[in-house]
């Protein structure tokens, strides 16, 4: 009877303990294929997904579940609209947009700049070969350094590390040697967001935290954030440590599918987001182009991704935006990205 009562009593606890902790907000009848593929645990890791529509938003759900507050893995992270979470690479994006504004403004001429000639202290034998390097080539992920961090587990050997261990971050930026032609090839890696990081505080005289609080978070009225950041320098991590909400995360979706507009401000100028559409190169089913993703399997949405399935991604044949937030890290089949697919299908 004894061992009766106790494995009972386990297989409750065992039920108990494999319901996931969820909670809906927003929905509506058409939006039950969603709630149940999380509450079933098909979206793995997951922790917020929203979706607005023309303006309006038409669907939340928040999941508790274990994850990564800065670097730190946790058994739980806080979860809800409000509660900051890790973006890692959806960070490029913002920095990406920085540069459009300083092409708006005047700071810089074009994205055709060559990124060297705003360095003219780099005098060393190589600078005529990287005189080469655009703005443009590093917005594409095709800066000619041979560093491809999609190649590697972030666990073991990735060249990231380079960038987030290194003391001077302007001097690793420029003393990286060439190894192709800019403009031909795709290596995805931080150090070129950092690069772009470098051209900001160049062409503003400012670090570039302080420039995107001014030109990006005060007029999305964005004021709960926090930076990680890189290891050796000790400065914010550019191409991957912002932490935001994901009702802040949806402003920056929002302004970019109003074409640079929100809430009565032109933060950006309206044709970058038609640039955005364009893919320059292609890997993982996605685009590539200006430092956002083209997803064609989720209605030709425009997209900031981040490690670990974190999403902010713009579907103007929807005119929506769905944001999303996990800690799916080494899962090949994106079920956080499956989950948007399905989601965009029933807007």
């Amino acid at each position: 009877m004894k061992q009766k009562l106790f494995i009972l009593a386990m297989g409750l606890f065992l039920f108990g303990c494999s319901k996931p902790n969820v909670k809906v907000v927003i929905s509506a009848e058409r939006f039950a294929p969603i709630e149940n593929r999380v509450e079933s645990g098909k979206g793995n890791n997951i922790h917020s997904l929203i979706a607005w529509q023309h303006g309006d938003k038409v669907f939340e759900l928040h999941r508790q579940g274990s994850g990564r507050i800065g670097s730190q893995s946790r058994p739980s992270v806080p979860v809800g609209p409000s509660e900051l979470h890790n973006l890692h690479s959806v960070t490029k994006s913002f920095v990406a947009t920085l540069i459009f504004i300083a092409v708006d403004e005047g700071k810089l001429a074009s994205l055709d700049v060559p990124v060297f000639s705003l360095f003219p202290e780099y005098q060393v034998n190589d600078r005529a070969e990287k005189m080469q390097i655009s703005v443009r080539d590093m917005l594409n992920m095709s800066t000619g350094y041979a560093l491809d961090e999609l190649a590697a587990s972030y666990s073991s050997g990735n060249a990231f590390t380079r960038h987030y261990m290194a003391k001077d971050l302007l001097a690793q930026f420029l003393s990286t040697d060439l190894a192709f032609k800019p403009g031909t090839r795709f290596a995805y890696s931080g150090l070129s967001t950092v690069g772009l990081s470098k051209v900001i505080e160049r062409v503003y005289g400012q670090p570039f935290a302080v420039v995107m609080k001014e030109k990006l978070f005060s007029p999305l009225a964005i004021e709960n954030y926090r930076w990680s950041n890189q290891h050796g320098s000790n400065e914010p991590g550019a191409d991957w440590g912002l932490m935001l909400t994901p009702e802040d995360m949806g402003k920056f979706g929002l302004m970019w599918l109003n074409q640079g507009h929100f809430a009565g401000q032109q933060i950006v100028a309206k044709h970058w987001f038609e640039q955005l559409k364009h893919s320059q190169f292609h890997g993982y089913n996605m685009g590539y182009g200006l430092h956002f993703w083209q997803v064609p399997t989720v209605n030709g949405a425009v997209a900031a991704v981040g490690i670990g399935e974190q999403y902010i991604m713009m579907l103007p044949g929807k005119q929506a935006v769905i944001v999303a937030t996990g800690a799916n890290y080494d899962m090949p089949s994106m079920p956080t990205l499956t989950t948007i697919k399905q989601l965009a299908s029933l807007l």
